[in-house]
């Protein structure tokens, strides 16, 4: 079968590159042809880039430090991204030219495809897409193709959908042939905008828990540490992780090692570090302060301690189907108070690995009944 994934636009995230790689990785084990729609965020209105160069051509001509003269996204995202590209280059293939448009999605897609895959992460969360309904495959209209939704997240409990989206998307996604959401509050935001589905929405795992820890050892590079560090991913830094990981640290009287600089990754300048080393440094941890739903999922998978601080502005609600699943909802922290206790309480690990087997198991016949019937 011919199947085509539709994932979020790639934008050097870890877990963004890692589930589609897993997705991927995962059908083409089931003995599928599988090829990743490579969706771009909508190209910079002409206005903005010819105000933007004409900008910077004056700062050039006064002698101001400036950037590139003219806006390439594709160009700014290798090069922050240059670390990253030959995992994704690589392992994430093949992809479809880049689509900056719903009319070169239906265009390219309408014959291509015997199935298509909308999935996973947050690619039913509006601000986070170029076009919400494109995630519901408004530019198919070949009756013939298979539509499935593998662990969709709307990424909160209220998205910000406009009442256009709501109503557009919620006709939308009757015609998906099969939905299965990563969040269960995501069955509470079809049931609070009435949407009617074909079958009953499943909650299924995220596409990186259905490989092992094994398969991703095999990407590391370096030897192994002694894991005598306590390692941070944190996306969003600030007063309260600083105090969580300082608390940490302290208890176990071993240094930090920040996969990002936290105070600096976020400039277009900075080198993101490649995928191989942000998986081997939460592997080799022996404590792991996190914000990421990612991060979180990694170190579930390789079994490293770890408590996830409560990014509100990412969206909460994606954390606690996740720990739900493996009981470790007191994972999830707010402040320091409860640090002492979590420190003294150690993760029955055998009984969580059984539940992530269980639930593997689960999620690989619904993605399997999906495309094959």
């Amino acid at each position: 079968m011919r199947i085509g994934i539709l994932t979020l636009p790639f934008n050097n995230n870890y877990g963004g590159y890692l589930q589609a790689y897993a997705l991927m990785t995962v059908l083409k084990n089931l003995g599928q042809d599988v090829e990743l729609i490579y969706r771009k965020h909508n190209k910079r209105p002409l206005s903005l880039r010819v105000k933007y160069f004409l900008k910077t051509f004056i700062k050039c001509c006064i002698g101001r430090k400036h950037g590139r003269l003219l806006l390439d996204q594709d160009k700014e995202l290798r090069e922050k991204g240059v670390n990253i590209m030959p995992f994704v280059d690589t392992y994430i293939s093949p992809k479809t030219k880049q689509l900056f448009s719903t009319k070169t999605l239906g265009k390219l897609c309408n014959n291509r495809y015997d199935a298509i895959i909308v999935g996973s992460d947050q690619v039913w969360r509006s601000d986070y897409v170029p076009n919400i309904q494109n995630f519901f495959l408004n530019f198919i209209h070949n009756d013939k193709i298979i539509k499935i939704s593998y662990a969709a997240s709307f990424g909160e409990r209220k998205p910000k959908y406009t009442e256009e989206e709501r109503i557009e998307c919620g006709q939308l996604i009757q015609l998906f042939d099969h939905v299965s959401l990563r969040e269960d509050s995501g069955l509470c935001v079809i049931k609070d905008f009435g949407w009617k589905t074909k079958c009953s929405p499943q909650i299924v795992l995220d596409p990186t828990m259905l490989l092992d820890k094994a398969h991703y050892e095999r990407f590391f590079t370096q030897n192994g540490s002694n894991g005598e560090y306590v390692c941070t991913y944190l996306l969003d830094d600030n007063s309260i992780t600083n105090d969580l990981t300082e608390k940490i640290v302290k208890t176990l009287n071993i240094p930090k090692v920040s996969i990002l600089d936290e105070k600096n990754w976020k400039k277009s300048t900075y080198k993101m570090p490649s995928i191989e080393y942000w998986l081997q440094r939460i592997h080799d941890a022996k404590f792991v302060v996190t914000d990421s739903f990612h991060g979180t999922v990694f170190c579930i998978l390789f079994n490293v301690p770890f408590i996830v601080y409560n990014n509100q502005g990412r969206g909460s609600d994606r954390f606690l189907t996740l720990l739900g699943h493996f009981g470790l909802e007191e994972r999830l922290v707010s402040d320091v108070s409860k640090i002492d206790k979590l420190m003294r309480s150690d993760i029955l690990w055998e009984e969580t690995n059984l539940k992530i087997q269980n639930k593997k198991k689960e999620s690989l016949s619904y993605l399997y009944s999906s495309i094959i019937g």
